[in-house]
């Protein structure tokens, strides 16, 4: 049996395997790891590579040396050609002898050097996947891209939102199901989760933008209005929102703008509306830029507004009164 080397203190493996005649170096896989160590020490291996306990790993022709800390520090010599894979390591479990779980994890460092994996840019992965799409059946085709959506759930429930949005027949129970989709059953404190929900309610808000002249007038209103008492819910869910509510109550106010504006309702209907949902609990819209309805709606409604704020019961006019009525023109 030949030395490591005069200052190792241990000796090789004698558990080589042979395989490939061609190339400089073995096909490093699992099965054959598995195939030296066992299936025990291959999971423990695999772990201590995982964890990144491979360290001063050194190639040189035909062998490499490395240190693996597990608990204490153990030196690691693998040998290897084109035809085999040899091991040892100074730990008790291997004796100089045996193809040993540290034997693995360094094993599977030379695998990951064996074959690395090679950088391509977004640009250059999107030709690619085209190259090979274009190259399959319609069949084929829709096969892979259902297999696809079979294992990615997020994929497939943003697809399904979007056939769904793109019937000319959406009712408001399919609208609310779709809002109530991305809605919270449960608190969230961390802000990946936080941000991983107002992107889901953001994706959706802008397909009800994208749909909107395809809904009923009303049915496009109650679904805005469903949404923002949903919204109005979650965020007593959220920790801590921060900035990542900015883009959804944007859109928001936009839905709720643009739903407004396709209702064919008398001024006096609309501000009765609007008082009335400014009276509720939560944010909304209209109490958010009450300027930019007055905009959008005229004279006429801004008249009715204040008639209406007027016409409440004392309290309920104190309420929005500094906010809603108009100054007179004395003043």
């Amino acid at each position: 049996m030949d030395a490591l080397n005069p200052r190792s203190g241990y000796d090789i493996c004698i558990r080589p395997y042979y395989g490939r005649e061609d190339g400089p170096l073995i096909n490093i896989n699992e099965a054959l790891l598995i195939r030296l160590a066992g299936v025990t020490a291959f999971g423990r291996g695999l772990h201590l590579f995982e964890e990144k306990c491979v360290h001063s790993f050194v190639t040189a022709e035909k062998c490499t040396d490395a240190v693996v800390h597990e608990q204490q520090l153990h030196k690691v010599r693998l040998r290897h050609t084109h035809r085999m894979i040899e091991g040892a390591c100074d730990c008790e479990a291997s004796d100089g002898i045996e193809f040993c779980h540290h034997c693995v994890a360094v094993a599977l460092g030379l695998q990951k050097r064996q074959a690395p994996a090679k950088s391509i840019d977004k640009r250059g992965a999107l030709r690619r996947i085209r190259q090979h799409l274009s190259r399959l059946t319609h069949e084929a085709l829709l096969s892979e891209f259902l297999a696809a959506i079979k294992e990615d759930r997020h994929l497939r429930d943003d697809l399904l939102q979007k056939v769904t949005l793109a019937s000319e027949q959406l009712s408001y129970q399919e609208l609310k199901q779709m809002i109530d989709d991305v809605s919270l059953d449960d608190y969230l404190y961390e802000a990946p989760e936080i941000r991983s929900y107002f992107q889901c309610l953001e994706s959706m808000l802008v397909r009800l933008v994208e749909i909107a002249e395809k809904l009923d007038p009303l049915i496009f209103l109650r679904g805005v209005e469903c949404a923002i008492r949903r919204l109005n819910e979650d965020l007593g869910l959220i920790e801590d929102f921060g900035d990542f509510r900015e883009l959804s109550i944007d859109l928001l106010i936009d839905l709720h703008r643009k739903a407004i504006g396709r209702l064919d309702w008398l001024p006096n209907e609309l501000a009765s509306y609007l008082v009335d949902r400014r009276q509720g609990d939560g944010w909304h819209p209209f109490d958010d830029l009450p300027i930019l309805y007055e905009e959008d709606l005229g004279e006429a409604f801004c008249e009715a507004l204040a008639q209406e704020v007027e016409s409440r019961s004392f309290e309920d006019a104190t309420r929005v009164l500094e906010k809603y009525a108009r100054p007179s023109s004395g003043q």
